[in-house]
C-alpha cells in the first residue's frame, strides 16, 4: 500500500513536472532572443522592473497563495468565504499600492519615473491576480489548467514582447506581453471558478491566514531580496548596463540549473512528508536521503557542464555584448544556485516537517543583511564577478546556519558516498568534455552536452550510484532465466511426450 502511494504521488507530481516544465522552456527562449534584440541597459532596466515586482510581489501577496492552499480543504463546504476574503484582501493591497504609487509621481526625487512607476504597479496587480487564479487551479487537482496558465503567461511574454520590442517598445515590449498574457489568464479563470464571489472580509479568516502564511511569506520575500538585491546593487554602483550584463547570467542559470532541482523536490518531497505523517522520523530521514542523492545527481554536474562549456553556452545563447560578462559570472552563478536548492529543497525540510517555520525567517534575514553589506564591499572593487562570488558566499552561509539549528528538531541526512560518486561522476564528464570546449557553435554544444550526459550517466552506474547497478545485473540476470526457461532441449520434449504416451496407456 504504501508503495503504491508512493507511486500515486510520484506520477501526480510528474504531470506538475510537465506542466512547469513546458512554460519554463518557452520562458527560456526570452534570454537569446531578448539578448539579440536589447541593448545591456534595457534588458538591464527590464531585470530590474521584473525585480521590483518580485519582490513585492513575494513581501505582500505570497501570504494569500500560501493560505489559499492550506485552508482551501479547510473551508471546502464554505467556499465562498475563503476566496471573498482572498480577493478583498489582494483588492485592497492593489489599492494602497496604487495611493503609494501616485503620491510617488509627484514627488520632487521619483517624479521623473512616473511611467516605470505605474507599470510597475500594472504588472504587479495582475501578477498577484495571476498566481492567485493560479494557486486555485493547483489547490483544486488541475494541472492541465495549471500548465495552460503558465503557458499563456510565457508565450505572450515571448511572442507579444518580440514583436512590441520590434515595433520599436524597447525593454517596455516583454513587460506588456507580459501583463497581456496574466490578464488573459486572469478573466479566463474568472469566468470559471472566481464569478459570483461577494468582496467582503471575514476575520477570522483572514486572522488565520495572516497567522499561517506571514512567516512563510517572509521567509520567501527575503529569499527574493537575495537574488536580486546584487541586480539594484550593481545598477547603483555601475550601472543599468552591467545589471543587465548580470542578470542575464543569472536569469540562465534559473531557467536551467534551479528549474531542474525544483522539479525534483516537487516529485520527490512529497513522499518525504508522506512517510513523516505515516512511518516517523526513521523513514522520513531515509527518504530525505534519497531526495538528496537525486538533488546531487541533478545539480552537481550542471555546475560542472555550465562551467566547462561556457565558451559554447554564451556563443549559443546569448548576444554579441553579453557574451564575455556572461563568461565570468555563469560558473560562480551556477554554484551559488546549487547552494540555493539545496537548503531550500533538503536543509530546509528540517523545519517543515515540525512546523517551525519561523526559524527560516531569521536565517535568511541574517542573510540577506550579509549579502547586502558584502555586495557594497565587493561591488565597487571587483564589478559583477565580486558580486556573483559574495552570492556563493551568502549561500554558503544559508546552508551553515540552516543546518545548525535545524537539526536541534531534525537532522537532515547528508548522503556522503552518494556524493562522492556524484563528484567523481562529474569530474570525469568535465575532463572529458574541457578538450572540446573550443568547439562553440549551437551544435557541437548540442553534442557536447548529450554526449558528457552519457558519459556522466555510465559512471554512476559503474560507481553503483544508488543501487542502480546492482539494479540493472539483476534485472538482466532475471530476463536471462527466463529466456533460458522458456528454450528447452529437444531430449527434454521427448521425455515430456514419452511420460504423457506412459499415462495414457495406463
Amino acid at each position: 500500500m504504501y508503495q503504491r502511494g508512493r507511486r500515486h504521488v510520484l506520477s501526480h507530481a510528474a504531470i506538475y513536472l510537465v506542466a512547469r516544465g513546458l512554460p519554463g522552456l518557452v520562458a527560456f527562449i526570452a534570454i537569446p532572443l531578448f539578448t539579440r534584440l536589447l541593448e545591456p541597459a534595457a534588458y538591464g532596466r527590464y531585470a530590474l522592473v521584473i525585480a521590483t515586482v518580485g519582490m513585492l510581489n513575494a513581501m505582500l501577496f505570497q501570504w494569500l497563495r500560501l493560505s489559499l492552499v492550506r485552508y482551501l480543504p479547510v473551508y471546502a463546504n464554505d467556499e465562498a468565504k475563503l476566496k471573498g476574503t482572498l480577493a478583498s484582501a489582494a483588492a485592497a493591497i492593489i489599492g494602497a499600492l496604487g495611493l503609494v504609487g501616485a503620491v510617488l509621481t509627484v514627488l520632487p526625487g521619483t517624479r521623473e519615473s512616473r511611467d516605470v512607476i505605474a507599470l510597475c504597479w500594472v504588472v504587479l496587480s495582475v501578477h498577484a491576480m495571476f498566481e492567485l487564479c493560479c494557486e486555485y487551479s493547483r489547490a483544486l487537482l488541475k494541472p492541465m489548467r495549471y500548465m495552460a496558465l503558465q503557458l499563456v503567461r510565457a508565450g505572450s511574454t515571448v511572442g507579444v514582447g518580440a514583436l512590441l520590442i520590434h515595433f520599436g517598445l524597447n525593454w517596455w515590449g516583454p513587460l506588456i506581453g507580459l501583463a497581456l498574457g496574466m490578464s488573459l489568464g486572469v478573466a479566463y479563470t474568472y469566468r470559471c471558478d472566481w464569478r459570483g464571489i461577494r468582496f467582503g472580509i471575514d476575520r477570522q479568516v483572514l486572522a488565520s491566514m495572516a497567522r499561517y502564511g506571514i512567516p512563510l511569506s517572509l521567509t520567501v520575500a527575503l529569499a527574493v531580496m537575495i537574488f536580486a538585491s546584487d541586480r539594484f546593487l550593481i545598477a547603483y554602483f555601475m550601472g543599468d548596463d552591467a545589471a543587465g550584463l548580470y542578470a542575464v547570467a543569472s536569469d540562465f542559470t534559473s531557467q536551467t540549473l534551479t528549474l531542474l532541482m525544483m522539479s525534483i523536490n516537487m516529485a520527490v518531497f512529497p513522499m518525504a512528508v508522506r512517510a513523516w505523517e505515516s512511518h516517523g522520523r526513521e523513514a522520513a530521514t531515509e527518504q530525505m536521503r534519497h531526495n538528496a542523492s537525486l538533488l546531487l545527481a541533478i545539480g552537481v554536474p550542471c555546475v560542472f557542464g555550465l562551467s566547462t562549456l561556457t565558451p559554447g553556452i554564451v556563443v549559443s545563447f546569448f548576444g554579441e555584448d553579453f557574451r564575455a560578462a556572461a563568461a565570468t559570472v555563469i560558473p560562480l552563478v551556477a554554484a551559488g544556485a546549487l547552494l540555493d536548492g539545496l537548503k531550500a529543497y533538503h536543509f530546509d525540510a528540517a523545519f517543515q516537517f515540525v512546523h517551525r517555520t519561523i526559524h527560516q525567517v531569521w536565517i535568511v534575514l541574517t542573510v540577506a543583511a550579509v549579502n547586502i553589506v558584502l555586495n557594497v564591499i565587493a561591488i565597487p572593487r571587483w564589478g559583477i564577478a565580486g558580486s556573483a562570488a559574495v552570492t556563493v558566499a551568502a549561500y554558503g552561509l544559508s546552508i551553515a546556519l540552516t543546518i545548525a539549528v535545524g537539526r536541534r528538531y531534525f537532522k537532515v541526512p547528508f548522503p556522503v558516498g552518494a556524493c562522492v560518486r556524484v563528484l567523481v561522476a562529474s569530474a570525469v564528464m568535465a575532463a572529458a568534455l574541457w578538450p572540446l570546449r573550443s568547439y562553440v557553435s549551437p551544435f557541437a554544444l548540442a553534442a557536447q552536452v548529450a554526449g558528457g550526459a552519457a558519459l556522466y550517466g555510465v559512471v554512476l552506474i559503474v560507481t553503483n550510484f544508488l543501487g542502480v547497478r546492482d539494479a540493472i545485473v539483476a534485472r538482466l540476470y532475471v530476463r536471462a532465466k527466463l529466456r533460458a526457461d522458456s528454450v528447452e532441449s529437444p531430449d527434454d520434449r521427448t521425455g515430456k511426450v514419452s511420460a504423457a504416451r506412459l499415462a495414457e496407456t495406463n
